[in-house]
């Protein structure tokens, strides 16, 4: 069973010449701490954000070894120019979500951390399964990720 370590060995491998120290400057990620996600540590919700947005590594994909290694289309489709559809019931879930759960553990996390949270649950539970739709917002998931994230 291949780990997130293992995952994202294989995307350096790609776009980096298996130049881990390279990767890890172009994400935005210290060195060390980058290292560290190597040797297993779970990387943050901000260190994936950056993957993402850096190399357009798929975030479901990263965690959990399904679906596709890069993004193949954008979680909210766009239609035209000016249609964004987004499902803003599972956004709904997951802010109501995220806001309970900080108020329920007296935690607190800043906005611009909270927002890329929200975005990369929103991209996980929107990004349909094999031979299906989205994922439900659960509270396994959600307890997991947040714990690693606070």
């Amino acid at each position: 069973m291949e780990n997130i370590a293992a995952r994202l060995t294989e995307v350096i491998n790609i776009k980096c010449d298996g130049k881990s120290t390279v990767f890890a400057k172009k994400a935005g990620i210290p060195v060390a701490t980058f290292h560290n996600y190597m040797k297993g540590r779970t990387p943050s919700a901000e260190a994936m954000f950056h993957v993402r947005e850096t190399f357009g590594v798929n975030i479901n994909w990263l965690l959990s070894g399904e679906g596709e290694m890069f993004d193949t289309e954008a979680v909210t489709a766009k239609t035209s120019d000016d249609d964004l559809i987004m499902d803003l019931e599972v956004l709904h879930r997951i802010i109501k979500w995220v806001e309970e759960w900080l108020d329920r553990e007296n935690k607190s996390l800043p906005p611009d951390k909270k927002a890329r949270f929200i975005a990369l649950a929103y991209e996980y539970f929107t990004t349909p399964k094999e031979g299906g739709d989205g994922r439900d917002v659960n509270d396994k998931d959600m307890n997991k990720w947040l714990r690693l994230v606070v």
